[in-house]
């Protein structure tokens, strides 16, 4: 009766879970519907963390190696709030000299592209006109076939000089009363999370005490770890490293005296986060505003950037971001353009730190299954690849070698059962 009550119960289980996945199914869009709402509501909070985050590193660097190392009572009893302090009103008070120095220059120089695009378009039209020209006259080529790679580039030129939809942009992000209220939230959150992080992380080392197993919460704190050390270093070591390349578009624009330094500078400094493909992001459309400018400015800046792309590869990146990613190429290249296609830019960006969590994690429990397994493991892993025959020859002989030993076993064991009976006899 009991058997027949439990094979019941089991089949009950299967239809109400059936019954409940098709209900999900038909319900598809309320359920994505409340989660976007859910996801609204918590919008200020995921960015706060965000802030916080990042905001954590300068906060323990004036906490631990500058007010810390000061052995002064009432010292200590400010040092939390003070370091708060000087983190916030630093980073802030930096972000707001380069956005007053910056959105002028911006704001004008977005102006005279968008004004100075026809005449650009035209420029561009009689240099590709002589350049056609010249080569047919000196080399006898015809050149007709450029033409359509002519026309796609005044064409995307064109659409520069769309001033209703720049318009359109412009308004609706200055317009959006929610965003902004949403960054103003997460800046005041991310500073009552700093200030209570030893509480919130106790709280939340409560909760995982109470309601997970035991034996998972080693694991789940060297995930955390992990993450922590490889996204943290690597994001504030990508921004830091992303200005410094910025600034040096910058100055050296300036030297040069090319047009629109402090637009192209910004757009080269943001691309800049993304590893790999940020700079050919950043870098073609800038080389291709300052083609329709001047084909010979184009060209200076074609320079600037492979210069400064080899100093920052070179010097500057290596300092500061260092190798906390711990990546080879190959990974980090398959990482950028796994997680890009999947998330788009942010995931562009998170893919590789994400992505060698996972692969340290992996690295390290490798490590422990081999270390476990000991000579077997590092003769396999010291093996040389041969031919899928040799290895099939390979194992034949394991295994006959395996069936013999199996077979002296037997004997041994007949013989050692058949010497006591003998000498009972």
């Amino acid at each position: 009766m009991k058997k027949r009550f439990n094979k019941l119960a089991g089949w009950l289980i299967c239809i109400l879970f059936a019954v409940f996945l098709l209900y999900i199914k038909d319900n598809m869009g309320y359920i994505f519907s409340g989660i976007s709402t859910l996801f609204s509501i918590l919008t200020p909070f995921i960015y706060a963390f965000g802030i916080a985050y990042i905001m954590n590193f300068p906060y323990r660097f004036f906490h631990n190696k500058v007010f810390g190392r000061i052995n002064v009572k009432w010292v200590q009893k400010i040092n939390k709030g003070v370091s708060l302090l000087i983190a916030y009103v630093l980073v802030i008070g930096i972000i707001s000299l380069l956005i007053s120095l910056l959105i002028p220059s911006l704001s004008k120089n977005l102006t005279n592209l968008v004004k100075n695009v026809p005449s650009y378009i035209e420029s561009f039209k009689t240099y590709t006109a002589d350049i056609g020209e010249w080569v047919k006259a000196h080399f006898g080529l015809d050149l007709s076939i450029f033409d359509n790679l002519n026309n796609f580039i005044i064409k995307k030129a064109s659409e520069i000089a769309n001033l209703d939809n720049v318009g359109k942009v412009f308004s609706a992000l200055s317009g959006t009363i929610g965003v902004f209220y949403n960054w103003i939230m997460a800046l005041v959150l991310s500073i009552y999370m700093l200030v209570n992080k030893e509480f919130l992380t106790n709280q939340l080392k409560r909760l995982g005490a109470a309601f997970l197993p035991t034996k998972w919460m080693p694991g789940i704190y060297e995930i955390i770890n992990v993450s922590d050390e490889k996204c943290g270093k690597f994001l504030v070591g990508k921004i830091v490293d992303s200005a410094i390349v910025g600034l040096m578009c910058f100055i050296a624009m300036m030297i040069f005296n090319l047009p629109y330094a402090p637009l192209i500078s910004v757009i080269i400094g943001v691309c800049n986060i993304i590893p790999f493909f940020g700079p050919f992001i950043g870098g073609i459309p800038s080389a291709f505003l300052l083609l329709l400018v001047s084909p010979l400015d184009s060209l200076i800046f074609i320079i600037i950037i492979f210069v400064i792309q080899q100093i920052d590869g070179n010097l500057i990146n290596p300092k500061i971001v260092g190798s906390s990613v711990g990546l080879i190429g190959f990974w980090s290249l398959f990482s950028v353009m796994v997680a890009g296609a999947m998330f788009g830019i942010p995931g562009m960006i998170l893919g590789t730190p994400i992505f060698a969590t996972i692969y340290t994690l992996i690295g390290r429990k490798t490590r422990k299954r081999i270390a476990m397994k000991g000579e077997n493991a590092d003769r396999v892993i010291n093996m040389n690849v041969i031919k899928s025959g040799k290895l099939t020859n390979v194992k034949v002989k394991a295994r006959k070698k395996a069936k013999k030993e199996a077979k002296a076993e037997k004997k041994a064991q007949s013989e050692q059962e058949k010497k006591p009976e003998e000498s009972k006899d």
